[in-house]
């Protein structure tokens, strides 16, 4: 799809040239997103809704956005695919709560292997971690399967698993401690 527009024109406002801009964009920007949203369970109704906050983010700050698109690095229409699709990846975030049974997590605990006496309560994490603890540890996820089921990056996942790993052995050496003490 070409996208034939006067940038500057863009940029100062104009408003025929936005409206050619628009005609020209709108059926690309919705195929992105409506397709980011289908991939990821999601129903296209808010397709319109997220167009519009395309359009928004690219008139906002005085066309701060626009004034960052380099032709010499990509074409218009590729530039615009990758926002679209980034405005309904934050989109999905933000509609994705993560979702833990508190109650039962703080039921569960994590038995020391060599010390069957000492337990680390599971609800000693947050919320995210601890889901994503749950995911590669009980459900034996990878990291890329857990990424796009929770619609982060690989290495938040490795993050996450990297600090909740972090905070058990901070828990399980203050309960050893504890213990020696008492």
């Amino acid at each position: 799809m070409d996208i034939s527009v006067d940038l500057k024109a863009l940029q100062r406002g104009d408003h025929k040239q936005w409206q050619k801009f628009v005609d020209q964009s709108a059926p690309l920007v919705a195929t992105i997103l409506r397709k980011t949203l289908l991939a990821a369970g999601h129903g296209g109704g808010e397709t319109s809704d997220l167009i519009q906050d395309f359009y928004c983010r690219l008139c906002r700050n005085n066309f701060a956005a626009l004034k960052q698109y380099d032709s010499r690095r990509s074409k218009l229409s590729t530039w615009l695919a990758v926002i679209a699709r980034n405005i309904a990846i934050d989109y999905l975030r933000r509609r994705k709560p993560v979702e833990v049974e508190l109650e039962q997590a703080e039921q569960e605990k994590i038995v020391h292997p060599h010390d069957n006496n000492v337990e680390i309560p599971l609800s000693s994490l947050p919320p995210r971690q601890l889901l994503i603890m749950k995911l590669l540890y009980e459900q034996d996820l990878d990291v890329r399967e857990v990424a796009e089921m929770l619609h982060i990056k690989e290495q938040s996942v490795r993050s996450a698993r990297h600090k909740a790993l972090g905070r058990l052995r901070v828990l399980l050496e203050d309960e050893k401690q504890n213990r020696q003490r008492g």
